[in-house]
């Protein structure tokens, strides 16, 4: 009874002391953790309309601990052959702020006729070579379609659906730092 009480408590001071020193560890490497790549499903836009892609970066602001990289994000629009029409890379994407990327009817050269399908897609933390030499970090956010009538700026149809792209990608890590 004895050594099965020992046995016990000797195991539960090294899990406490495995746990301490993970907590005791930060991530001090720009490198990202995830890459995740969001999709909305297939609109279609006409002459006179603008189509947006809004994304809100969900992270909540942490003002009792010093900030960490800021995410980054890659916005793109594809037309129904997966073909790119536009893209842009934001760096430092700070919490609780949206960016957008905007897609005019007559950018889209790759279609006939007056009428196309679009879809956008959201990248966070694209690859380095994408987002530069940028700070990348975790976020978590929440994306709009909506195609925008030009003539009197009023919103004609809207989208927050997205579904995930394959499985999130596991980065390495470079470094981890004792604090």
């Amino acid at each position: 009874m004895k050594h099965g009480y020992l046995f016990g408590v000797a195991l539960a001071g090294i899990f406490a002391c495995g746990q301490l020193a993970m907590a005791q560890s930060v991530i001090v490497s720009p490198t990202p953790l995830f890459q995740q790549t969001f999709t909305t499903g297939m609109v279609g836009f006409t002459t006179n309309q603008t189509a947006r892609l809004n994304v809100l970066n969900l992270n909540a602001v942490n003002t009792a601990m010093p900030t960490l990289a800021n995410c980054t994000v890659g916005l793109q629009f594809f037309d129904g052959q997966n073909n790119s029409l536009k893209t842009t890379v934001i760096s430092n994407f700070a919490p609780q702020t949206a960016v957008l990327l905007d897609l005019k009817r007559t950018e889209v050269t790759s279609s006939t006729g007056s009428r196309t399908e679009i879809r956008g897609v959201v990248v966070i933390n694209p690859t380095p070579a994408a987002a530069g030499a940028a700070a990348t970090g975790f976020c978590n956010v929440m994306t709009t379609l909506e195609i925008i009538d030009d003539l009197t700026g009023g919103t004609v149809a809207l989208t927050s659906d997205t579904r995930g792209i394959g499985a999130p990608f596991a980065m390495p890590l470079s470094t981890v730092a004792p604090r």
